[in-house]
């Protein structure tokens, strides 16, 4: 089993993120490792790509995230 990634913030970007922000990093961050990382070596071998995971990724919030109106989540 792979160890949690502990990001280094070279940048200082953390103290520009919102609270809102940090958390959805952090959740991203560990589905990522629970659900992604443990399939996508296969699925590249294969040159596909993980559907199940789409639907996922909506359930997260995840998809038009960056955008505001348009019933996107608007982060």
């Amino acid at each position: 089993m792979m160890s949690k990634y502990e990001g280094v913030d070279f940048y200082n970007l953390d103290q520009h993120l919102t609270e809102e922000e940090l958390m959805v990093r952090d959740l991203v961050r560990d589905w990522v490792d629970e659900e992604v990382l443990p399939i996508i070596e296969d699925y590249y071998t294969k040159g596909t790509f993980p559907l199940e995971l789409i639907s996922k990724i909506g359930e997260m919030g995840l998809f038009g995230c960056n955008l505001k109106g348009y019933e996107c989540a608007g982060l």
